[in-house]
């Protein structure tokens, strides 16, 4: 039963996630078990990740014909409430970048340093 004190974009948000749950699967074999588009071998991540790099939907769509418009949008939202667990292999992986690299020399008090016998 529909509560209709709750707001449209809820529901629609709701909505649209159980849609982007029936379209993704879980394949053993497939990508190495990471989320793919149910009858693809594409992950629902890389989408995301392309996406959110700045990549349009129309380019994604045209180098994975196989995907709509609407699994695009579907891996957006999808991803929001399932981030890639672990942690990241990269900084790069989540968008960082390094602005500046500047090295330190630490210097140790004298007497603190033990020699190798």
């Amino acid at each position: 039963m529909l509560n209709w004190s709750r707001p449209t974009m809820e529901l629609e948000i709701e909505l649209s996630l159980r849609e982007a749950e029936n379209a993704i699967e879980h394949v053993a074999g497939v990508c190495g078990g990471e989320p793919v588009f149910r009858g693809t071998r594409v992950p629902v991540r890389m989408v995301a990740a392309m996406k959110s790099q700045g990549a349009t939907t129309e380019d994604i769509v045209e180098g994975y014909p196989s995907l709509t418009v609407r699994m695009v949008e579907l891996a957006e939202i999808w991803t929001m409430p399932y981030p890639m667990s672990g942690r990241p292999f990269r900084l790069s992986d989540l968008g960082a970048t390094v602005n500046h690299t500047k090295r330190f020399s630490l210097s140790l008090p004298s007497g603190k340093i033990s020699e190798a016998r």
